[in-house]
């Protein structure tokens, strides 16, 4: 059992293999665009009021239809799904690039852009989290898991880069297109899979599959706890990164240079966290690792809050990046390892609001940092994750009995 969770092992599956060199493609293409959106709308309008509305045309359309995605990976063919999202954000990725490159670019054409994009993401994520188990043994998925946070991680850390290079040498426009290109293997790498099929697919309304999901994760213990806590740290303390620019210039005093050094060491956690989450896995139980890896991620915010000092802050911006990438790989390896296939993308799109509620939570730690202080903000909501931990998550029958055995198939 130990050899099935070395994160190497998934990648001998053919199948598995081509999706996820396929889906590191379409995650640089999707943060390209993201990045070189933002640089245009600020480039056009100078406006930071604007540029915020753009991506919240993006954010939206994610977080109010990703529950719907779901609902919909469990009663179609999850592969259609993820060619039709992924045709829709490289047309909405074309569009904005033809745009741009004739020079007609308007701020509503780069809002529809975003939109288009954040319907597609809507569709996409729990699609994805309903398909790729399907290219490989039950049995492998403790060593998938990790391999497709790892795609992720890496992605985000890199796109940036990669687009910021491209708009130096190249401009906007290709860069918007390249990005079109990139989503576009996805696409075309979904023709050379063989996924099995699903034994089960959901019928009955579209309302009541979506309340059976809700009952389904309250009935299973474990799940309903970790996705709590996952859901409750993404609201309260996962917007940490956006208070850096306040930290960096009031707490710490260093400029621009001083910020980005920063910001990449929660890349760098991560990034680290994704490399050896598999050795780490392999010593420790489920839980364990569950509620170790979240307790020390809340301390190290606290201890950011009230850091005076660069480097001690930039250390626990590392920790923190790290074991973020401890804690929500290993939820997501529990509930892709134990659910049942016709619950997946259900279950998936709920953990999936982690990801947009990072950026609310963003917006409620600044919105509280200007009333109380960002000190006490960033520190307040870290201690209420904290108070949840070791008040629910610790005392958790189901999770302290968690072994992840799933059934064959």
């Amino acid at each position: 059992m130990e050899d099935r969770a070395n994160p190497l092992l998934a990648l001998k599956a053919r199948d598995f293999r081509l999706y996820w060199l396929a889906l590191i493609a379409q995650v640089v293409g999707q943060h390209m665009f993201a990045f070189t959106l933002g640089w245009l709308v600020f480039e056009l309008t100078g406006s930071q009021a604007q540029l915020g509305l753009v991506h919240l045309c993006g954010f939206v359309p994610q977080f109010t239809l990703t529950l719907l995605g779901g609902v919909l990976a469990d009663r179609i063919d999850a592969r259609k799904l993820i060619g039709g999202a992924q045709t829709l954000a490289a047309i909405a990725m074309t569009m904005v690039g033809v745009t741009a490159l004739l020079g007609v670019a308007e701020l509503w054409h780069l809002a529809l852009g975003a939109l288009l994009w954040g319907l597609s993401g809507a569709i996409d994520e729990p699609a994805r989290a309903a398909f790729f188990p399907r290219l490989l043994s039950r049995t492998l998925l403790r060593s998938a898991v990790p391999l497709i946070s790892m795609a992720f991680g890496s992605s985000r850390i890199i796109a940036p880069s990669i687009a910021g290079f491209l708009i130096a040498a190249a401009g906007a426009p290709v860069t918007f297109l390249a990005s079109a290109a990139a989503v576009s293997t996805m696409i075309a790498v979904l023709f050379l899979l063989r996924p099995t099929h699903s034994t089960v697919r959901t019928h009955g309304t579209l309302l009541s599959n979506f309340t059976e999901s809700f009952r389904y994760i309250r009935a299973n213990e474990a799940f309903a706890r970790a996705i709590g806590a996952a859901l409750l740290n993404a609201t309260l303390a996962m917007g940490f990164i956006h208070m850096l620019p306040v930290f960096a210039k009031v707490a710490l005093e260093v400029d621009s240079r001083g910020l980005g050094i920063l910001a990449s060491a929660a890349g760098i956690g991560a990034l680290t966290g994704f490399l050896s989450y598999g050795w780490v896995q392999m010593r420790t139980s489920p839980r364990n690792l569950i509620v170790g890896a979240l307790t020390v991620y809340n301390v190290a915010l606290i201890g950011l809050a009230f850091s005076n000092w660069y480097w001690l802050s930039f250390c626990a911006i590392l920790v923190a990046g790290l074991c973020q990438a401890y804690f929500l790989t290993s939820v997501q390896v529990m509930l892709q390892t134990l659910v049942e296939d016709h619950y997946r993308g259900r279950v998936m799109s709920v953990f999936a609001l982690v990801w947009s509620l990072m950026f609310l939570s963003g917006f409620l730690l600044n919105v509280a940092g200007e009333l109380a202080g960002p000190r006490l903000a960033l520190a307040g909501g870290a201690s209420i994750v904290l108070a949840y931990v070791w008040l629910s998550l610790v005392r958790a029958a189901a999770l302290k009995k968690l072994v992840l055995a799933p059934k064959s198939g």
